[in-house]
């Protein structure tokens, strides 16, 4: 009786159901808090679930979706390159035939430049060049004047070089309006030059 009449004892027996009343209270509030905190995880869980017949989704599902992601946004990436080839592409061929035209436009300028002899006319055109080579430049020239430059060109092709040198040097000569000898001489020189003999016959 005496212990429970001392001031201590009254203190210590205080402190203990203070603290007991402070964590019975504790427990009381913590227990609310994880239940709310427990009902709100539920909660998300469930609006995060996939609807029926999707809710049965697990980790490896996650997984697989995520891998599927991944493989669309790399093909993606690919549709977009092969997009960008293909534009590349279609510029290249375009330049191609823009070259290919040009190639051929200097194709055809050329042939009609080049004179060609034919293989049939090549007897009569050496006897006619013999022909005109025993002759004098200016009686020489003075035919010619009558001939279309391209004949004439072929008949100079099968002469000796002197003699087409001769030849030219008479035309240059020869009077004409505007210098229209020296032109011709040009005219015929740059069309000796494209003279492309003819085949051997087999």
């Amino acid at each position: 009786m005496k212990l429970l009449r001392s001031p201590l004892f009254t203190l210590t027996l205080g402190l203990l159901l203070s603290s007991a009343t402070g964590l019975a209270w504790y427990w009381q509030g913590a227990a609310v808090l994880v239940g709310q905190a427990r009902a709100h995880r539920l909660a998300v869980a469930q609006a995060a679930k996939p609807e029926k017949p999707w809710d049965f989704w697990t980790p490896e599902m996650e997984n697989l979706a995520r891998e599927l992601r991944e493989s669309r946004a790399t093909v993606t990436q690919r549709e977009a390159a092969v997009a960008l080839r293909e534009t590349q592409l279609a510029a290249d061929l375009q330049e191609l035939d823009k070259v290919r035209r040009q190639v051929e436009s200097l194709r055809t300028e050329i042939s009609q430049h080049i004179i060609e002899v034919q293989t049939q006319e090549i007897g009569n055109l050496k006897t006619l060049a013999t022909t005109y080579s025993l002759l004098t430049p200016k009686a020489a020239v003075a035919i010619f004047a009558q001939m279309d430059d391209t004949t004439v060109a072929k008949l100079l092709s099968l002469m000796k070089p002197e003699t087409a040198a001769a030849l030219l040097e008479e035309i240059s000569r020869t009077p004409g309006e505007n210098n229209a000898n020296f032109k011709r001489a040009a005219d015929l020189s740059q069309r000796l030059r494209l003279i492309v003999p003819a085949k051997p016959s087999v």
